[in-house]
């Protein structure tokens, strides 16, 4: 008469504990979610699921092999049972292809795998991509300032470790105007194989004099005009991240159209354009103006901006309150003299002084800090482009 109670018993005292390292579990994917992955744009911690069972199954993924290790660690020292189908990416069906090489003059990342999704940065001609995983004809890619977003199949050549080395020591040169053409002979007036923009980094096969030969990642080959190219090395070595320089790259923006996720000189949104600024001084700054606002020397300021100096980067949004955080939404430039440049609508420039004809009133009601970037190379999160390792000359334009 009594063995369905305790067998109910038993199912409740079982379905309890189940549900109490359930919860544990999830608190635990958290915490390391923190500790590892918190800003999804540049770090992949994610669990989909933790279904109750005997054990439980734990299923996701992630590129962070210490992440995964910790968060199975801290489960077992919880007394946790679990089964492991946490997805350590790259995946396996890449076949050793998780390295790629952008072969277009703007490579389009969007934030799902599919084209008509939202446009989540772009990686120019030349840069490294960490490849991860496929998906149909989409690959989701990491750029070299760390960004996550699907890149079609065209946009990229996806290589292996050797394939990759093989480039890394080619000889390179940087692209130095604003949008020129590689051609299919030594002629202007030949086929256009591509465009090419400034930033666009490119392999040198031959240096013919007026021409250059170069190739591209795919194996395209073409003929740009010696003089729109600068040997990688030699282009690293020859950045001034100053005022001066800085501004005279902003300026040359002017006008450029407004692209919500453009990072390049076809359009820019307000981070994609301080971004493009500083990198063709030789600074890779973060993504999103509100990563941007973490790297650099905080500059006291007020409405007066007594203390800001041409080249500072401005701010706006919300400010904190106790009721809610501080919120990043824009970026911009200063110029000096209450000025400042920025991408709204288009690449423009307005005042934050009153009685300016360019005044702008929301802009300075919203103006929540600045940050000193410049001088500031090595230290603070600001990193040089020729530190990083995606940029590390390893050959020359050949005489």
């Amino acid at each position: 008469m009594h063995r369905p109670i305790f067998f109910i018993f038993i199912l409740t005292t079982l379905g309890c504990q189940q549900n109490y390292q359930l919860r544990q579990a999830k608190q635990i994917a958290e915490e390391v979610r923190q500790a590892f992955a918190p800003d999804k744009r540049v770090a992949l911690f994610r669990i989909d699921t933790i279904m109750v069972g005997q054990p439980l199954v734990v299923r996701g993924e992630t590129n962070l092999p210490e992440a995964k290790a910790q968060f199975f660690e801290k489960m077992t020292a919880a007394g946790i049972a679990f089964t492991d189908s946490l997805l350590l990416l790259p995946a396996a069906d890449l076949e050793g292809k998780d390295l790629g090489v952008v072969n277009v003059s703007v490579c389009n990342m969007r934030s799902e795998p599919k084209h008509s999704a939202e446009l989540a940065t772009q990686a120019l001609l030349g840069a490294t991509l960490r490849v991860w995983k496929r998906q149909g004809d989409f690959f989701l890619v990491q750029s070299p300032d760390d960004y996550f977003g699907w890149v079609d199949d065209g946009g990229f050549s996806s290589m292996d470790s050797v394939e990759y080395q093989k480039w890394v020591v080619s000889a390179k040169a940087i692209c130095l105007h604003d949008y020129v053409f590689a051609y299919a002979m030594p002629d202007e007036n030949a086929p256009k194989v591509s465009d090419l923009l400034a930033g666009n980094m490119v392999q040198v096969i031959e240096n013919q004099g007026v021409f250059t030969k170069i190739a591209f990642p795919d194996g395209r080959t073409g003929f740009v005009k010696t003089n729109h190219l600068m040997p990688l090395g030699i282009w690293l070595d020859s950045r001034q991240p100053d005022a001066a320089h800085l501004l005279a790259s902003a300026g040359e923006m002017m006008g450029r159209p407004y692209l919500w996720g453009g990072t390049s000189g076809k359009g820019v949104d307000c981070s994609g354009f301080t971004k493009m600024a500083f990198f063709l001084n030789g600074l890779q700054l973060p993504r999103d103006a509100s990563q941007q606002v973490h790297i650099g020397e905080t500059v006291e300021t007020d409405t007066t901006l007594a203390n800001l100096q041409p080249g500072d980067l401005l701010f706006f949004g919300r400010k904190a309150t106790p009721e809610k955080k501080e919120k990043i939404t824009h970026v911009a430039i200063y110029l000096g003299d209450g000025s400042i440049i920025h991408a709204s609508d288009r690449v423009k420039v307005e005042s934050l002084r009153r009685g300016a004809p360019d005044f702008n009133e929301n802009r300075l009601k919203s103006l929540v800090r600045c940050k000193r970037v410049i001088g500031q190379e090595g230290r603070n999160g600001v990193l040089r482009v020729a530190d990083s390792p995606f940029y590390n000359p390893m050959g020359e334009m050949k005489d």
